[in-house]
């Protein structure tokens, strides 16, 4: 008698197969939501450089002697407010490719703008806005930087607040007050 040895295939098995599967579906769904929080988390790093370059701007402003159409020398005092923030009907995050254009031409016009020598060049994804108020021992700021990065209505806010201390110099918040940091 004769016995006949099966071959076994070098496949795998149905079960095999599906046990894979559901392994790579709790993989995804863990790392599709955590990679998700890491991009947005990444994009808010913009809003604190537009605040650090306005502050910046702000501390130099404020030291720098200016005079007045008579040659008289003006109070220290921070430049006054953008029309930029006000001025913002929509969003980055609901124009295409969900960024605002870069070179708007509101750095070369605006006053406040020009003072701070600040300007976004490239697309971004946060407006950055300003007030200022106030001369000497009674100037205060509020640099801005608001986006909704998926056009949801749902606004992220940074802001900065500076004033001067009882020494004449300027301080203020040193961390970004934040509302709905990943909205």
């Amino acid at each position: 008698m004769t016995t006949r040895t099966r071959k076994r295939s070098g496949g795998f098995t149905l079960v095999e197969l599906m046990i894979v599967v559901a392994i790579i579906g709790i993989l995804a769904a863990v790392a599709i939501p955590a990679f998700t929080r890491y991009l947005r988390k990444s994009r808010t790093a913009e809003a604190s450089g537009h605040l650090n370059k306005e502050w910046a701007g702000s501390l130099t402003y404020y030291e720098t002697d200016h005079m007045d159409a008579t040659g008289g020398a003006l109070a220290k005092q921070f430049p006054g407010t953008s029309a930029a923030w006000a001025n913002s009907s929509t969003n980055c995050g609901c124009y295409t490719g969900q960024r605002c254009p870069g070179n708007d031409s509101v750095w070369g016009k605006d006053g406040v703008w020009l003072a701070l020598n600040f300007a976004l060049p490239d697309a971004h994804n946060y407006l950055p806005g300003y007030t200022g108020s106030g001369t000497g021992a009674t100037a205060k700021f509020t640099a801005y930087a608001k986006g909704d990065l998926d056009c949801d209505s749902t606004l992220s806010q940074f802001s900065r607040l500076g004033q001067i201390n009882s020494n004449g110099d300027v301080t203020g918040s040193y961390q970004p007050y934040v509302v709905n940091e990943l909205e």
